[in-house]
């Protein structure tokens, strides 16, 4: 697999890389897999509530300002 970074983006992962003692493969390989996670959570997040708005669970905008407000009371 072939990355493409821009000159400003590789030598701040240069930098990083020195200032954490880290290789920049090993900082790469992190972040990608960051990626792969935090897409698979919102992805499951947004069908979660597609389904939820399937079943007819849903709140109105009053219903959420209610709440707003009786929580800032509190």
């Amino acid at each position: 697999m072939e990355l493409h970074l821009t000159p400003e983006t590789e030598a701040k992962l240069n930098e990083l890389a020195l200032r954490t003692h880290r290789g920049t493969d090993e900082l790469l390989e992190e972040a990608v897999d960051h990626l792969v996670v935090w897409n698979q959570w919102l992805h499951d997040k947004v069908n979660g509530s597609i389904t939820a708005v399937e079943r007819g669970e849903t709140t109105t905008d009053d219903q959420v300002r209610d709440w707003l407000e009786r929580r800032e009371r509190s």
